[in-house]
């Protein structure tokens, strides 16, 4: 009898985490394709993006959503990079940028340094 009761349990866990993975995936994909309309809203080529890290699983430590972060080819600066976070509550993208090592938004001033600027549309959203 307990080995059925820990099988049941069992199979109960199994099935949970498969349904969370799901819909850890669909979130995941709806976000990515949030994050890619925002990128090019914003005016990043896709050709001139030359790496993206865009995890599958966030640190714990993490602001709740999906960031995806973008280098671009022949940025001045190796250390300048964009960041997009899409927050799941409010459905909002959230452009960061690291400019010489200073993370900063999209209003501060060191954002001029960086080899894309923010379009008009993304400024007024």
């Amino acid at each position: 009898m307990i080995e059925r009761i820990f099988f049941i349990i069992l199979i109960f866990i199994i099935f949970a985490a498969g349904i969370s993975l799901m819909i850890h995936l669909y979130n995941r994909k709806v976000a990515e394709e949030k994050i890619d309309q925002y990128i090019a809203d914003y005016g990043i080529p896709k050709k001139e993006i030359k790496s993206v890290h865009f995890p599958m699983f966030n640190s714990p430590f993490a602001p709740i959503g999906f960031s995806k972060t973008v280098f671009v080819k022949n940025e001045k600066n190796k250390q300048n990079y964009y960041i997009f976070h899409y927050d799941p509550s409010s459905k909002k993208i959230i452009f960061t940028a690291v400019v010489e090592g200073n993370e900063v938004g999209i209003h501060d001033k060191l954002i001029k340094k960086l080899k894309y600027q923010p379009s008009e549309k993304v400024l007024h959203e």
